[in-house]
């Protein structure tokens, strides 16, 4: 445990060595010339990945892989019965119910302009981005949080006195939906977020009273740990995500929190399991329309659009960008597993799939982060006006209604670098994750080894790839 606390810290450092010590970025109505060539960046980021995997190489071995879960008891069964720890997990289950309700009623009621809306802010950018920083951070808290099961379980227990439908429900969950569910769900949402009107309050508020009712149903028919579990898009979404964070969340049946533990980041991702290929189209998709998003702000995607949109129009085509970024982002992984399968001749290009379909986890987690900064710090701020007048009648109940935008939060020399830092340890994150599962799935660590090679060059293009997407709407606004 102790070398590979050593050569994370060490791969940090060598990290904040390589980048130059000036790095800001992302789109702010002006145009940042880079103090280098951007091709200098990409090669000073590549050959950080590459030091850091020979880092790996002198720091971990197999001997060392059964001590990486280790983790420290922060909270326990008998201390959560604790009359303050009650008091304070009631407040903020309430609470969550409270916003959660808030912004489907604002929805229907409120302002038609988003701005002037509480539901548009929340919903995108303190909930989706916001909370999508934090979880990494801290660890799956949306276990706690989750208003919907909240609700779920207040009404089978206290009102059909059922408590065996939150483990049980009615029917088996089929085998055969596997994770479709959350496939289905995710592309829905993407397109949505990223061709939909999902700025419209009424709309919002309409979408999330369907997905309340039918998230209810689903719940009582194949019992809400199932569901949660493989049916519930955000639930398994932020699970993947809360891995990478620094405390780890652990529910009984009854979906109660047993223990929290505080654990080292990044190393919770080797705990995660999938069994199929399904769940791996998952999780490219999930990285692919992250990265067609930032991508849909370049210019190239501009010309493509001048090239597309007079022929098909504008939504299929930014619908055909949303399935085709993540299938060849599957095809690369693909090809890779496959070289991989190859040259290893120990495991089949499926198995080794799913094995290392998690280190492309903290990919997506840093991409997140770095292309939402600067959204959350200047955007975010349209929150403040908003908790005054949710429904926007004129109303200002904390004194913040007439608060206005400070643009001059960050600029686009500071979002620049700060992007370029955590894309970079975001993938040497990957790499080290990447690393840890080799040693568990091969035989040797000479073949764990050989087996990093291809999927060193598939981080490296990834790095190179984020980096120039981040890098477009600064350098060409």
């Amino acid at each position: 445990m102790n070398k590979l606390i050593f050569s994370i810290v060490i791969t940090l450092i060598t990290a904040w060595v390589f980048i130059p010590g000036k790095i800001y970025a992302h789109g702010f109505g002006e145009r940042y010339d880079l103090p280098i060539p951007l091709s200098f960046f990409l090669i000073g980021g590549s050959l950080t990945i590459i030091f850091s995997f020979l880092l790996l190489l002198v720091f971990l071995d197999q001997k060392h892989q059964l001590k990486f879960n280790k983790s420290y008891i922060f909270l326990t069964d008998k201390s959560s019965q604790n009359y303050l720890f009650i008091f304070i997990r009631n407040i903020v289950k309430f609470f969550s119910i409270f916003l959660f309700i808030l912004t489907i009623v604002s929805g229907y009621i409120g302002s038609n302009n988003p701005i002037h809306n509480f539901s548009s802010p929340f919903i995108w950018i303190i909930w989706w981005v916001g909370f999508g920083i934090i979880t990494p951070i801290l660890g799956d808290f949306w276990k706690i949080l989750n208003p919907i099961k909240i609700i779920y379980v207040f009404l089978v227990t206290n009102i059909l006195n059922k408590p065996k439908l939150i483990n049980k429900g009615k029917y088996e969950y089929p085998k055969s939906l596997d994770v479709w569910p959350i496939i289905i769900s995710f592309i829905l949402f993407a397109w949505f977020e990223n061709v939909g009107n999902g700025s419209n309050p009424l709309t919002l508020s309409v979408i999330m009273t369907s997905y309340t009712v039918l998230s209810l149903l689903f719940m009582y028919l194949f019992g809400a740990k199932q569901w949660l579990e493989k049916g519930d898009i955000f639930s398994v979404y932020y699970h993947i995500m809360g891995s990478f964070g620094i405390f780890k969340i652990t529910q009984n049946d009854n979906l109660k929190t047993t223990k929290i533990k505080l654990r080292f980041p990044v190393i919770g991702l080797t705990e995660l399991k999938t069994p199929t290929i399904l769940f791996v189209i998952f999780h490219v998709i999930l990285l692919g329309t992250i990265s067609f998003d930032g991508l849909s702000e370049t210019r190239l995607w501009t010309n493509i659009e001048i090239l597309l949109i007079p022929s098909i129009g504008k939504a299929l085509t930014e619908t055909l960008g949303i399935f085709f970024v993540p299938s060849l982002f599957f095809i690369l992984l693909w090809i890779v597993c496959k070289t991989i399968s190859i040259i290893t001749k120990e495991k089949s290009t499926e198995t080794i799939m799913t094995s290392f379909v998690f280190s492309l986890t903290p990919i997506a987690i840093a991409y997140h982060i770095a292309h939402y900064l600067s959204y959350i710090l200047i955007t975010g701020q349209l929150i403040i006006p908003v908790i005054s007048d949710p429904f926007g009648y004129g109303w200002n109940i904390f004194g913040t209604s007439n608060y206005t935008l400070n643009i001059g939060i960050i600029n686009a020399k500071k979002a620049w670098y700060s992007s370029v830092i955590i894309i970079i340890l975001g993938h040497i994150f990957s790499v080290i994750i990447s690393h840890v599962n080799a040693l568990k799935v091969f035989s040797k660590t000479s073949v764990a080894i050989k087996s990093q090679i291809p999927i060193l060059i598939l981080m490296i293009f990834y790095t190179a790839l984020s980096l120039w997407i981040i890098a477009q709407p600064i350098v060409n606004h």
